[in-house]
C-alpha cells in the first residue's frame, strides 16, 4: 500500500480515537490503485475528538496550526498559518480543519509575521507531499449511528450515510471514507470550478465510478438530487456508467 499512508496509519493508530482517511487517498485505498499525484493527507476525525486530536499531536512534538484563507475567484488569498500552542485553545471549538506540521517540513517553509508570536506566511515547496511530515486533519460530525455530510457540500441538506457504510477498512485495516461520500463531496459547484480542484477531481470521479457496487451508486444519486434538486451535471454521469 502507499508508503506515506502506511507511515501515517501507523502513527496515528495511536489516537485512540475513531479516524480516517480521506481526499483523494480514500479513493485510493478502495480502489487499491495509485490514481494521481497527492498534495497532502487528509484525515478525518469526529467533532468530539477535536480536543483529543489536537493534543496528541503536540504530544507527538507536531506543531497545529489553525488555516485562515479567503478564497476570491475560486483562488487562496489572503492565506495564513496561526499555531495552536494549547489543546484547550477556545478557537478550536470553531474550526472545520487543523494544519499538523512536523518540525523540519520538507513540503513548508514558514516565515513569522512581523510584530506577531503565532502567525504565519508560509511557502509549499513542492506540489505533491513526498514525505510524512504533513497531515491536515478535518472535522466532521456523527450523531445516532451516522456519518453527517457537512452543510457546505450537502447544500444544507440532512444527507446521512450509516457509519458502517461511511467509514471502511481496507485489507490491511487502514480506515477511509466511503467512495461515494467522498465523490458526494467533490461534486459541490465550488470543487468543479475550481483551478486547484477540477483536474484532480475529475480524475478521481472517472476513475472510481465504474466500480462503484449498485447500492452505493444509488446513495450518491439520492445525495445527489437531494441535494441539487434542480439538477446535477454528476448525475446523469453516474446513470450512464
Amino acid at each position: 500500500m502507499i508508503k506515506l499512508i502506511t507511515e501515517c496509519n501507523n502513527f496515528i493508530n495511536g489516537f485512540g480515537y475513531p479516524y480516517a482517511f480521506c481526499g483523494g487517498y480514500a479513493l485510493e485505498l478502495f480502489l487499491n490503485k495509485k490514481l494521481r499525484p497527492h498534495s497532502d493527507i487528509d484525515v478525518s476525525v469526529f467533532e468530539e475528538n477535536k480536543v483529543d486530536i489536537v493534543e496528541f499531536m503536540l504530544r507527538k512534538g507536531w506543531n497545529v496550526y489553525e488555516h485562515k484563507a479567503d478564497w476570491i475567484d475560486n483562488k487562496i488569498a489572503n492565506s495564513y498559518l496561526r499555531l495552536l500552542l494549547n489543546p484547550n485553545d477556545n478557537r478550536i471549538a470553531e474550526l472545520n480543519s487543523v494544519w499538523v506540521i512536523k518540525p523540519g517540513s520538507t513540503l513548508f517553509k514558514l516565515h513569522l509575521k512581523p510584530n506577531e508570536e503565532t502567525i504565519y506566511d508560509y511557502e509549499i515547496l513542492n506540489g505533491e507531499q513526498l514525505n510524512f511530515d504533513f497531515i491536515e486533519v478535518i472535522f466532521n460530525k456523527q450523531k445516532d449511528g451516522n456519518f453527517i455530510i457537512d452543510s457546505f457540500t450537502s447544500q444544507g441538506k440532512n444527507i446521512l450515510r450509516e457509519l458502517e457504510k461511511a467509514i471502511l477498512y481496507n485489507n490491511e485495516g487502514i480506515p477511509f471514507i466511503a467512495p461515494e461520500v467522498k465523490l458526494f463531496i467533490i461534486s459541490h459547484p465550488a470543487y468543479l470550478k475550481s483551478e486547484y480542484h477540477k483536474t484532480k477531481n475529475l480524475i478521481d470521479f472517472e476513475s472510481t465510478i465504474p466500480f462503484l457496487p449498485k447500492e452505493n451508486k444509488e446513495w450518491l444519486i439520492y445525495a445527489l438530487e437531494t441535494a441539487y434538486p434542480d439538477g446535477h451535471i454528476r448525475i446523469e454521469q453516474i446513470k450512464n456508467i
